[in-house]
């Protein structure tokens, strides 16, 4: 399975049902969607999105009532596979200046700098 051929919507959406971690409806979706990341959008909107989703094997859902969606790729997973395409794409000097620049715009706190060293060392 390509676990990066997720448009932007998409994407969205696979982040808030990541992050909550348990099985959404789309009025659900549509409020976290809209006050995490100050985007409205409508109902019908949000079904194709999952729609897609689903013809690409990223969600399940179930109905009970109404209408529940679950992820079945995870996070790490997808952030695994997009890295490893993003890798072989870019080769081994332009990988060393995506991560230069991608650290360079991050404000992180000593202790996740750490965390960021720690997990450095592990994959050593």
């Amino acid at each position: 399975m390509n676990l990066t051929d997720l448009s932007d919507c998409e994407l969205l959406v696979m982040k808030c049902l990541w992050d909550i971690g348990s099985p959404m409806t789309v009025p659900e979706l549509i409020v976290r969607i809209d006050k995490i990341y100050g985007r409205s959008y409508k109902e019908t909107t949000v079904y194709t999105f999952l729609k897609r989703l689903k013809d690409k094997g990223y969600v399940s859902s179930y109905k009970k009532g109404t209408s529940y969606f679950s992820p079945l790729v995870s996070e790490d997973e997808y952030l695994d596979s997009y890295s490893k395409k993003m890798s072989d794409f870019l080769g081994r000097e332009s990988a060393n200046s995506f991560l230069s620049a991608f650290y360079r715009h991050q404000n992180y706190t000593e202790d996740e700098w750490e965390e960021i060293r720690r997990i450095r060392d592990e994959l050593d």
